[in-house]
């Protein structure tokens, strides 16, 4: 299950078939797909090979590949931050704590946004260890509109499609409409590294 939310609050809540048809996203240079055994002629003998090699394993009906679940690979405790608060002690924060995201909530940890460490950079500037910064920017002037998030029981290969698809960073996981957790690429990257027999293609 995933899910989009706003300031205004949750916006979208569906599978990851109705996020994908129902929320556009501005697409990248679109990936050329593996050619056919019909085309390998116009290629070469070593690549037709390994083209011929990944099309028979990814046909084999006795593949069986472990579930792995997001509360398995998802980062919890989680560190927040309020809208209301400025870039400058938002900034702070992530360097003291060595972190990339802060998760903006609610004082009932209600997700309303992620701001990470190029969100901020965007407005503020370093110069010898300076920052310089207008005191008076805070968090809210920098989240994005709509922050996609997910529960803790969706399979790693379904949220990795969601964050490659929309160019996420991290994702907030969710239960019972409260903060729970966050998974980041680097998490997701660990776990497929972590479990072989995942089908990194899926």
């Amino acid at each position: 299950m995933f899910y989009v939310y706003g300031v205004e609050g949750l916006q979208f809540q569906g599978r990851l078939e109705d996020l994908v048809a129902n929320r556009r996203v501005e697409r990248g240079r679109a990936v050329r797909p593996v050619k056919s055994e019909q085309q390998s002629a116009e290629i070469s003998p070593e690549n037709a090979q390994a083209i011929h090699s990944y099309q028979r394993y990814i046909n084999r009906e006795d593949m069986v590949e472990p579930l792995v679940h997001i509360f398995q690979i998802m980062s919890s405790p989680v560190s927040t931050i309020g809208r209301d608060t400025s870039l400058y002690d938002a900034w702070i924060m992530l360097k003291q704590s060595n972190i990339r995201q802060l998760v903006v909530t609610t004082g009932s940890r209600q997700v309303l946004g992620v701001v990470s460490d190029r969100d901020i950079l965007s407005r503020i500037n370093i110069s010898d260890d300076e920052i310089e910064v207008n005191r008076d920017l805070s968090v809210n002037e920098v989240i994005a509109d709509e922050t996609y998030s997910t529960d803790a029981i969706s399979d790693i290969r379904r949220v990795a499609r969601v964050m490659a698809y929309y160019h996420l960073d991290a994702m907030p996981v969710i239960e019972s409409e409260r903060l729970a957790g966050i998974v980041t690429r680097g998490d997701i990257l660990r776990g497929f590294a972590a479990n072989p027999k995942l089908n990194l293609w899926a």
